[in-house]
């Protein structure tokens, strides 16, 4: 069934911008309207995020209020997440707010743009902090069928959506077992109850921290394969034949070679994600890392790097890490000394040993709980596929007499 094929901007009544109102003026923060970036756009409606702002900071900044039933688009930082808003909400520069016009759902039409993510990665530009722009969003090419038609695909899609939800909620769960057990063997390192010693990062930093390279989006495509930080999460490197490739000449591969146990943190990014870490596994090939990460190697003979990464993933490193960050518009960064100057627990290295296996475990089953996940994702894109190529509704719509 051909569709009818129209731009996004051809269906969109309205499209609004987002800002962040200044930190440095308290009293925008203690209102009562919402105000979200792409880092609270996680499910498929959005009603709130972790802060909340006066009508006087938004008269006062760039920010607008999104009204409810409008789509959200992340345009910067995780491009291509889409949600609608559940209430009347405020967004970051992150985000797109689209009014649709009179005969769309919001719901088809923010399915329609998630199953065009590639089309919006693709466009992105920007050398750390990528988005894509007003007129790239507004040509995003989507398919239109009649009303009635995009309504019943949507009732489709959602039952296979909260499949995914709960597979979503049993990982989110999955993934606590690592810092309950960091806490269960060392204590919580904000009371150390085991009286554990306390030592700076760079008593232990044998090599490093360095930062990554910096190259123009025309260097990508072929070469080197080089780490940047959607290649990494929750402490390992997510799938290195994922990587992407640019040329690099050999001293560059010397400089900026990964090495099995180095350790590399980011160091700009939103807060949210600032201070993200992992362990380099055995390479087969040179890898290179970006520029936004640096990468250090600690003396394996005091701790271990399996040890190190879980530290930095708690809630105590976490908040120490924030507390040193330098904040600019919607990303904060943190540099080599602030690295070096982060405190941590010290534990006998036996006992290390014993994290590092057992840690080693989970992140087994948590593997195997991520190859389950990938699999239920093929498969709903398969379905998407099918819903957007008028194929799943086919029956319905020769029942409904609207065929032809």
């Amino acid at each position: 069934m051909e569709w009818p094929r129209v731009r996004l901007g051809d269906v969109a009544q309205e499209f609004i911008s987002g800002g962040t109102p200044s930190t440095k003026i308290e009293h925008y923060w203690t209102g009562d309207i919402p105000w979200i970036t792409g880092a609270d756009v996680t499910d498929n409606v959005v009603v709130a995020g972790r802060k909340w702002i006066t009508r006087e900071a938004i008269d006062n900044s760039a920010t607008h209020v999104v009204p409810k039933g409008a789509i959200l688009l992340v345009t910067r930082t995780g491009v291509g997440k889409v949600a609608i808003a559940g209430a009347d909400i405020a967004i970051s520069q992150d985000l797109t707010g689209i009014v649709l016009k009179e005969g769309t759902n919001a719901d088809f039409v923010a399915a329609a743009i998630r199953q065009k993510t590639r089309n919006l990665l693709d466009v992105q530009q920007g050398a750390i902090i990528k988005g894509v722009l007003r007129k790239d969003v507004e040509k995003l090419e989507i398919p239109l069928p009649p009303l009635s038609e995009q309504r019943r695909i949507v009732e489709i899609l959602d039952q296979a959506d909260l499949l995914r939800r709960r597979r979503a909620e049993a990982d989110a769960k999955a993934e606590r077992i690592l810092p309950a057990l960091f806490i269960k063997m060392f204590g919580d390192p904000r009371t150390n109850p085991r009286r554990l010693p306390i030592i700076e990062l760079s008593e232990v930093i044998s090599v490093g921290p360095q930062n990554g390279l910096y190259k123009p989006a025309s260097s990508y495509g072929k070469g080197t394969k080089i780490l940047r930080i959607d290649g990494f999460y929750n402490g390992e490197v997510s799938n290195l034949d994922n990587l992407k490739r640019l040329k690099v000449s050999p001293e560059e591969i010397a400089k900026y070679g990964l090495e099995e146990s180095d350790i590399v943190v980011n160091r700009v990014n939103s807060e949210e994600y600032l201070g993200k870490s992992a362990i380099i596994p055995a390479l087969s090939e040179p890898v290179v890392f970006e520029s936004n990460m640096m990468r250090f190697t600690v003396d394996t003979s005091q701790v271990l790097p399996g040890f190190v990464v879980a530290h930095l993933q708690t809630s105590f490193t976490k908040t120490e890490i924030l507390s040193k960050a330098k904040r600019a518009i919607n990303q904060a960064s943190i540099n080599q000394q602030d690295v070096r100057s982060l405190t941590i627990l010290l534990p006998p290295l036996a006992d290390q040993e014993r994290f590092v296996i057992a840690s080693s475990k989970v992140r087994t089953l948590l593997s195997r709980s991520e190859s389950e996940r990938v699999k239920l994702e093929i498969l709903f894109d398969a379905l998407i596929h099918r819903a957007f190529s008028g194929n799943i509704t086919a029956s319905w719509r020769e029942a409904q007499n609207l065929s032809g």
